[in-house]
């Protein structure tokens, strides 16, 4: 079936590719929810920076998209040196393909132009369960030199429970005990709180405050200034607010705007940055908890994070985060032999 499918490098038909994994995923799932993370406004975010779109593959029968694999360039600060590395996400296939090879040949072709530009790893998260976690077992398993770098839980904030409650296919137990739990309840917080939108005058203080993440988390994204600007304030996709003290930006808080597709479609948002290593713990929770009350603002019906470990989410628990139904693993692709990523604690790279 793959005799008349090419593998290129994408060809820019966003709204094809978002047709045809809105597909792929709801064979999947069923009807238990799923975000669209092939949404234009997010597709447009993480592609139009890109210097070169060879890091986008994809496969094509005709004038039809059948599967697509990112890899996305960033440079990751690891026991104090700089390494090229990729995340490796949006991995997708058409139903009709799962199970003659299709996805096997991407990432193939991923991995040879991965060593052709030299990168030291690829980094990828995979959900326990999905056929993509059971691909790449397979593959370890035939000697490929793939680390499990960390297993992930997913954390959430109800901040809409009939909206979630309509959306979500939860059980009856999971349903009562949302309900009883109380936990889609604002906090109030104790004492006010500078809370602003980001500004593009606020770039140099909050690529301070990011930097900062090298010395608590062992593997860490690294910034050009150029490229936050981007990464924080996007049409859409991206928003941050920050948190001002004696004047200074003293927090930030970056999340990305997501639909989740269940019985309806919701709008969640998921943290993608949060640094507030000067403030002191009471700051922290009335922070988190300003910042819920503008996302209720907003009309999302909640907020995700995962469990990282590259900054204290006490705050969030506080606040009445609690772990959600899903869990992911990161791994890493080795290019590089001389590294070992094998059991990370505290790792400070985004989730796609």
């Amino acid at each position: 079936m793959l005799s008349d499918i090419s593998i290129e490098p994408f060809r820019g038909d966003i709204e094809g590719l978002e047709k045809m994994a809105l597909s792929s995923w709801r064979d999947e799932y069923g009807i238990s929810s799923f975000p669209n993370l092939y949404r234009p406004a997010f597709l447009r975010f993480l592609f139009d920076r890109l210097p070169d779109k060879r890091h986008l593959i994809a496969a094509y029968r005709g004038d039809e998209i059948v599967s697509f694999f990112a890899n996305l360039p960033r440079r990751i600060h690891f026991e104090g040196d700089i390494y090229r590395a990729v995340l490796s996400c949006l991995l997708v296939t058409r139903k009709a393909l799962l199970r003659h090879g299709m996805a096997q040949a991407i990432i193939a072709e991923a991995l040879k132009l991965n060593q052709e530009l030299n990168y030291d790893f690829a980094l990828l998260y995979l959900e326990t369960g999905h056929r993509s976690t059971k691909l790449i077992e397979k593959l370890t398993e035939t000697g490929h030199a793939v680390d499990r770098v960390k297993k992930v839980y997913v954390i959430a904030r109800i901040l809409d429970l009939p909206r979630v409650l309509a959306s979500e296919d939860l059980k009856g137990w999971e349903r009562a005990a949302l309900r009883l739990s109380g936990l889609h309840h604002l906090p109030k917080a104790r004492a006010p709180v500078s809370l602003r939108e980001y500004r593009p005058e606020d770039v140099d203080a909050c690529l301070g405050l990011l930097d900062r993440h090298r010395g608590r988390a062992r593997l860490a994204l690294v910034w050009e200034r150029d490229e936050l600007a981007w990464e924080l304030d996007y049409p859409d996709v991206s928003k941050t607010l920050v948190y001002e003290k004696e004047g200074e930006v003293r927090g930030l808080i970056n999340f990305l705007y997501h639909e989740h597709h269940g019985k309806t479609i919701e709008r969640w948002a998921w943290l993608n940055h949060v640094a507030f290593p000067e403030l002191s713990g009471r700051e922290r929770s009335t922070f988190i908890k300003a910042f819920l009350a503008y996302m209720k603002e907003t009309g999302c019906v909640g907020v995700t994070e995962w469990t990282r470990g590259y900054y204290p989410i006490t705050p969030l628990y506080r606040a009445r985060f609690f772990p959600y139904f899903r869990a992911l693993n990161l791994h890493a692709w080795r290019f590089n032999p001389d590294l070992d990523l094998q059991n990370i604690r505290r790792v400070y790279e985004v989730q796609i």
